[in-house]
């Protein structure tokens, strides 16, 4: 596409119907222009060009305003909620297509050229007259991790962010987590492998079928797109130049940028990044006294559409909070410097779930000291068990613990269930169950558990949930997190178990915020498999989407003073 900032969009007709004037489609696009809608080819520093809508609020007229700008791969047009959200405020709103995605040129590469693509985008924005030189930006999951991208090229006209829900360090978290290929990424693949996101009511395939294939590097044969992104995606195991390249660890001392974070408790594809970026901003970037924090209890989508439920949990009538309002307020003072109490308020707002209430608070996170629980015999508890112990079970890829979801329904029609009950009763899931409690503890901030364990194996994966034990038996997630046995000391270098040796895993869990009430139970769950949200360890060292051969392990988990394994969780008080 060679557009140009006066070409209009005309969706009214087939240009090929003879039936239309070429007159007629000349007069809807002159039409369309003047209400402030138009289609523009943004060039790119190598001459390519991103398909843009334009949309201008009727006081542009006036002069020029501030715009917000937004990225995304999932289609320009379907960027509606935003487009009139800031249309309706006087600003002017830009949505443009990734490379090679919708009518944008080029070809798609997930996440290769977005951070020199969108530093040109948004430096082209602001040098139009109809832009007053002040650009923040928005967006959900790749379109609030592209923000960051751009940031780390310093575009000058960037004067703040709202990212929502974005990745933040490639391969701890996407695609693999500490090791394990989120299997959800070929769904994911599938969907973005044409120039037009597949929909939905299009998908006939059993994707659990599909998702079972072995070695699953080969679905790129039912994906079946020219683009890279798959191979990407699957083939790199390790944190190797290509994600070393995509993380920012080193840039946030040069990012002097205000943003506002919102992410949700019950995000399944990555709750942590946006945790990385506040936590990074707040530990090294010059702006930051000004970083903001929402959370709530929403999932990956919800975080830009909030509900009050959530994988069958009702949270409360406080939990749908007006997330735009958030929005508009948050760049009402930023892009156009209206006093509006913004700096009056806690840096930091977040759902408590327990007490399904919203908690103002300076800090992120509110935890004081660690509480540690030590795994027993089934049990969790303040002091280490008198005698050594072990725990073990066996693990059959063939029989995967799922994860509960139907993965073609996710993330519209589906959400990952919290409930853990029925799953807690397998074979192949240990539990370890403490007292019930006598006070009210708050959890917040990144728990872990430091498990020693063995495998039959040279190689196994890791799974752990801890849940909240209601007085009437139900098992709700709090956190989880896996790791992959090869990944135990570094993510680069990968080193294969001793079959039958006992080593020390320290394994990363999502951050939390959440109030465990007198009478429930803190349960850790150990298994080793979690599909078809993950692909399943064949218990095998070695590149896991090549490998088609599973094998059987047995598992097991040690604990006492010679091996003390045991929950740590950040606690308040």
């Amino acid at each position: 596409m060679h557009g140009t900032q006066g070409v209009a969009m005309d969706d009214a007709k087939d240009d090929h119907n003879s039936a239309i004037p070429f007159e007629r489609h000349v007069a809807a696009a002159e039409a369309r222009a003047a209400l402030g809608y138009f289609e523009a080819g943004v060039p790119m520093r190598d001459g390519l060009e991103l398909a843009s809508d334009v949309y201008l609020p009727a006081k542009s007229r006036d002069g020029p305003v501030p715009v917000v700008v937004t990225a995304t791969p999932y289609g320009k047009e379907a960027q509606v909620a935003d487009r009139d959200l800031w249309r309706h405020h006087g600003y002017g709103f830009v949505a443009a297509d990734v490379r090679g995605r919708g009518k944008s040129e080029g070809l798609w590469d997930a996440h290769v050229n977005d951070a020199k693509d969108t530093h040109d985008l948004i430096e082209w924005v602001a040098s139009q007259t109809w832009c007053n030189g002040v650009v923040g930006t928005t967006g959900l999951s790749y379109g609030g991790w592209i923000q960051w991208a751009a940031a780390s090229e310093h575009p000058a006209h960037l004067k703040a962010m709202i990212s929502t829900s974005a990745a933040g360090r490639w391969q701890q978290e996407i695609p693999y987590t500490n090791g394990v290929f989120q299997l959800f990424f070929a769904w994911w693949s599938y969907r973005t492998r044409r120039r037009i996101l597949e929909t939905y009511g299009f998908v006939r395939t059993d994707w659990y079928e599909k998702l079972s294939t072995l070695p699953f590097k080969s679905l790129e044969d039912y994906i079946d797109s020219d683009s890279p992104t798959w191979d990407n995606l699957a083939d790199r195991y390790t944190l190797d130049d290509f994600y070393r390249a995509l993380r920012y660890d080193d840039r946030y001392d040069q990012i002097n940028v205000p943003c506002l974070h919102v992410t949700g408790w019950y995000d399944q594809e990555d709750l942590l990044g946006a945790f990385h970026h506040y936590e990074m901003m707040m530990n090294n970037s010059p702006a930051r006294s000004d970083q903001y924090l929402i959370v709530g209890p929403w999932s990956h989508v919800g975080s830009r559409n909030p509900s009050r439920v959530y994988g069958g949990i009702d949270f409360g009538p406080e939990a749908p909070l007006d997330i735009e309002a958030e929005h508009l307020r948050f760049f009402d003072y930023w892009l156009k410097g209206e006093d509006n109490g913004l700096t009056s308020l806690d840096r930091v707002r977040l759902f408590e779930p327990g007490r399904n209430t919203w908690r103002d608070a300076g800090v992120w996170p509110t935890s004081t000291t660690n509480l540690a629980m030590h795994l027993g015999d089934e049990t969790l508890s303040l002091q280490v068990p008198a005698e050594s112990g072990e725990r073990s079970y066996r693990y059959d890829p063939l029989d995967p613990v799922p994860t509960g979801l139907t993965i073609s329904r996710y993330p519209l029609y589906e959400d990952v269930p919290l409930d853990q009950t029925k799953t807690e009763q397998r074979d192949d899931v240990l539990c370890f169950t403490s007292e019930p409690l006598d006070r009210e503890v708050v959890i917040s901030g990144w728990p872990r558990l430091e498990l020693f364990a063995s495998s039959d194996c040279d190689d196994t994966d890791w799974h752990v949930k801890v849940t909240d034990v209601n007085p009437d038996g139900r098992s709700l997630r709090l956190s989880q997190g896996c790791l992959r046995a090869a990944c135990r000391n570094s993510l680069e270098f990968l080193e294969p178990l001793i079959p039958g040796d006992t080593f020390q895993f320290s394994i990363e869990l999502w951050p939390t915020h959440h109030v465990l009430k007198p009478g429930h139970s803190v349960r850790v769950s150990v298994t080793s498999s979690d599909f078809p949200w993950f692909a399943r360890s064949l218990n095998q060292f070695g590149p896991v989407h090549l490998q088609s051969e599973p094998k059987v392990a047995v598992n097991t988990v040690r604990f006492g003073f010679e091996f003390p394994s045991r929950l740590v969780l950040p606690t308040e008080g």
